[in-house]
């Protein structure tokens, strides 16, 4: 996890050297706002290199905006298009190293054009243009903004997640909570992001001069990896139920939702859940829900006994739960015999 500001004309001036005595290890810098280049971009781009700061960029779309397109998605995407054009013209020879954000927002007058899969789609083309030209592309927006407009699960790049819980008091580094300890409706969603979030900006207000921006205020961002991060790879199950934990309420609400549509049983445990048996599919389709959380997860046995210190609790609660699975196939298997008897007996009536 790593200390970034992001940075724009609106700084007006930026010592890279005063950042970086402040720990901070990357800059994003704003390259464009629509198809027009930031004055300053390419000033602190070489600023920021020869500190020997990780360097990243923004851009400010604006194609989304109902006075740009009219309501019209085609004309959104030839926007879009030129907006990419002119970024990616920006960004040669200026040293990218961290990550591209499209940056999605609203300013004072302007409303939204597009429907969440619409803007998803197309924020989708626009990454994978940024990739095929050799950069790492994510979306920045806030948190509400990625819920309410946004198809997150099929994006195909992560998320840079603006939430200021304690805006306008927003902490310096050193006195801002782990995202973990945010116990707010938005920070439990950010958190539900798992992998697919790349940053969090939780600061806004203040600390200017701390940094070298020539502003009172400036933005402060956790990077929680980097492009140049290889993923952490996938693990491999091979038992038909599942231990996911320590898991929070919503989290735990979530995966029972989820496992009571593969009608997979699903039991507390303490502060773990307990899900399976289940069939390959649904037991990857849990997995994959759990990991995307940032959950820990592992395959499970019932033990055939209570474990020293473990106490029966959570032996029982599992044998219950198996129980009552034997219980429905027993019900099921009498149900079908019963049902075979009355065939049986409608055809000796009829052969009569």
């Amino acid at each position: 996890m790593e200390k970034a500001l992001d940075i724009s004309k609106h700084q007006n001036t930026f010592s890279p050297s005063a950042a970086r005595a402040a720990g901070i290890s990357t800059v994003i810098l704003r390259a464009a706002y629509g198809g027009a280049r930031d004055v300053r971009f390419e000033r602190f781009a070489a600023d920021c290199r020869a500190e020997g700061l990780r360097v990243g960029a923004y851009i400010f779309l604006t194609h989304h905006y109902y006075n740009k397109n009219k309501g019209s998605a085609e004309t959104a995407r030839t926007l879009l298009s030129g907006q990419i054009d002119a970024l990616l013209e920006t960004l040669q020879g200026r040293g990218i190293t961290s990550w591209v954000a499209l940056d999605q927002e609203l300013e004072a007058g302007q409303t939204m054009a597009l429907a969440p899969a619409q803007n998803t789609a197309l924020l989708n083309e626009a990454a994978a243009r940024i990739r095929a030209a050799g950069y790492a592309p994510c979306v920045y927006c806030s948190a509400s903004w990625a819920k309410s407009r946004l198809v997150t699960d099929q994006l195909n790049c992560p998320v840079w997640l603006a939430y200021y819980y304690a805006d306008p008091y927003d902490p310096d580094f050193d006195g801002c909570r782990a995202l973990e300890d945010v116990n707010t409706a938005w920070g439990e969603y950010t958190r539900s992001l798992g992998r697919k979030l790349c940053g969090w900006q939780f600061g806004r207000i203040g600390y200017g001069a701390k940094y070298g921006a020539g502003s009172a205020n400036v933005d402060r961002d956790w990077i929680y990896f980097q492009p140049s991060e290889e993923e952490e790879e996938t693990p491999v199950f091979v038992s038909d139920t599942l231990k996911i934990g320590p898991v929070s309420v919503g989290d735990r609400a979530a995966l029972r939702a989820l496992a009571e549509s593969l009608n997979a049983p699903a039991v507390d445990a303490d502060d773990y859940l307990i899900v399976g048996p289940m069939d390959s599919a649904s037991r990857d389709a849990v997995a994959g829900r759990a990991l995307a959380l940032g959950l820990f997860c592992e395959d499970y046995a019932v033990p055939s006994g209570p474990e020293e210190g473990t106490g029966g609790a959570e032996q029982s609660e599992v044998l219950a739960a198996l129980g009552r699975i034997e219980k429905s196939q027993a019900a099921q298997t009498e149900q079908l015999a019963a049902l075979a008897e009355k065939l049986r007996a409608a055809g000796g009536a009829l052969a009569g």
